[in-house]
């Protein structure tokens, strides 16, 4: 019976999704037939109303007498950039989910040379771009360009205006340590004659943890009738990535029976709570991962 299950299950998730199967991906760029002196390309198109994903496919020469298929991605975005040799190529994309699939759009296109070295541009792979982290030490990478004999590194303040260090490299590879607070990487590739312009991703390093929520409300050791119980506490910030708190409230005290978690933005009201006595405290995390030591334990008693 499981079989046929997941089987009713699969054919339900493709009745939900929309039929993209009459729609049309239009190709933006390269336009069709066009000549490239350059080995960096970067493949365009629109967006189609109910895709989620684009099937991109590049084939050499063609798709009807094909020597080589280059490339055969799925991605959820509307552009893709990779490095061809001289030669002739065709282009296709087409909409996918998880239940159809649109026509393909094809375009062709030649890449004459590489006499135009400038006009490639550098493909960076990792960290992601706008990465938050704790981690000072990273490793960042890129795609290889053809030609290239090195790869200029940059690293800038969050503007890109100061540089902070940099360093020629062959490898498309180098590992950095960041100090924290907010940057830029950056790399371009050199063929000993011309230059690329710069690739560039920002980075933020925090590897500072948030300080320890001082509590407030209910006072340490109250007792009260009233269930409408206001928890309050104080923190200062810390530069860096943005900080929240989670609170912590348990029916025990040695803090094993969670009677409730969240994560705040300020204080929290609750007038859920049976008579018993609780304990709670507070810790703070922020976007990079750090978090601070719990506060204080406190405890009240309702009754």
């Amino acid at each position: 019976m499981l079989p046929l299950f997941f089987a009713f299950i699969s054919c339900e998730e493709i009745l939900l999704e929309d039929d993209i199967s009459k729609e049309t991906v239009h190709l933006v760029a390269p336009g069709d037939s066009v000549q490239f002196f350059s080995t960096g390309i970067t493949f365009t198109w629109d967006p189609i109303e109910n895709g989620t994903r684009y099937r991109i496919q590049i084939a050499r020469p063609d798709f009807d007498n094909p020597l080589q298929i280059i490339t055969d991605n799925v991605t959820d975005t509307t552009s893709f950039t990779t490095q061809l040799n001289v030669g002739r190529y065709e282009w296709r994309v087409q909409g996918v989910n998880s239940g159809y699939t649109t026509p393909y759009s094809t375009r062709s296109f030649t890449v004459i040379s590489n006499e135009d070295f400038a006009s490639n541009s550098v493909t960076l792979s990792s960290p992601n771009n706008n990465l938050i982290t704790n981690i000072p030490a990273q490793n960042l990478t890129w795609q290889p360009v053809i030609g290239a004999t090195s790869y200029h590194f940059q690293v800038t303040d969050a503007s890109g205006t100061t540089v902070v260090f940099e360093q020629d490299v062959a490898a498309t590879n180098l590992n950095y340590t960041f100090a924290e607070g907010n940057f830029q990487w950056k790399i371009r590739a050199s063929n000993g004659e011309q230059n690329t312009l710069y690739a560039s991703r920002s980075i933020l390093v925090d590897a500072t943890t948030p300080n320890v929520p001082v509590l407030t409300l209910p006072a340490n050791l109250t007792n009260t009738s009233n269930h409408d119980i206001t928890f309050q506490w104080n923190r200062v910030n810390i530069s860096g990535s943005s900080e929240k708190d989670s609170l912590y409230i348990y029916t025990n005290n040695t803090l094993t029976d969670l009677e409730y978690k969240n994560t705040e933005t300020s204080g929290y009201n609750t007038s859920t709570l049976d008579n018993g006595t609780y304990y709670w405290f507070v810790k703070s995390f922020d976007a990079a991962g750090n978090a601070s030591a719990r506060s204080s334990v406190f405890s009240f008693t309702l009754n």
